[in-house]
């Protein structure tokens, strides 16, 4: 998995998208440029169409 952070470096992961995801969510994946309480104790996966307003 590679991401590209907002400064425009990129970032490679030695695992897929799915293993990637669940690291971050699961914290045991640390992706670094990103705030220290991201993600947050309930964190939600929105679609789309969901508004947060």
């Amino acid at each position: 998995m590679v991401v590209r952070t907002d400064n425009a470096d990129w970032i490679e992961f030695p695992v897929g998208a799915v293993e990637f995801l669940a690291g971050v969510y699961g914290r045991t994946i640390d992706v670094p440029g990103m705030p220290r309480n991201f993600p947050s104790d309930n964190p939600k996966v929105l679609g789309l169409s969901d508004r947060i307003d």
